[in-house]
């Protein structure tokens, strides 16, 4: 198995497309992503390739407080360390961001991720109540990288 976490294009829409429905059962839109990825200048996409298929990406919005946008690795290629790579990766762009907290919403059912998050310094800050379609709760946590500037 080959993998590679690579800047995400056009071209790869389509299949984060799918595989957002696959893990969420929801999408950010075509829409949405295109715009991010042609004119914005604070967003930052990268798709995990595996054996030249995408199977998961992270997208994450860079300015002096950041955040990540969505965050996926296809349901057969979890517990492999790809979702620890991903983070990783975009902690780390963070910190050479010098930015100085880095946010995201998770479903309060996903004690999986809630784990990855806590693991990488990841605390609680507030709950938002029925977030998602579904009417499922969505925990706000951040990481704090402290005064940077």
């Amino acid at each position: 198995m080959k993998y590679n976490l690579r800047e995400m294009t056009v071209e790869d829409i389509n299949d984060v497309i799918e595989g957002e429905i696959k893990a969420f059962g929801t999408t950010l839109g075509y829409d949405l992503i295109y715009t991010d990825l042609t004119f914005n200048p604070y967003a930052h996409y990268m798709v995990l390739e595996i054996d030249k298929l995408v199977h998961g990406y992270i997208g994450l919005w860079i300015n002096d407080n950041s955040e990540i946008i969505n965050f996926y690795v296809d349901e057969e290629y979890r517990g492999l360390g790809f979702g620890e790579m991903m983070l990783d990766f975009a902690i780390k762009l963070c910190e050479l961001s010098k930015v100085y907290n880095l946010s995201l919403e998770v479903r309060e059912s996903n004690a999986v991720a809630r784990n990855l998050y806590k693991k990488h310094g990841f605390v609680f800050s507030h709950k938002r109540e029925r977030y998602y379609d579904n009417g499922e709760d969505a925990l706000v946590l951040i990481k704090s990288f402290g005064d940077v500037k």
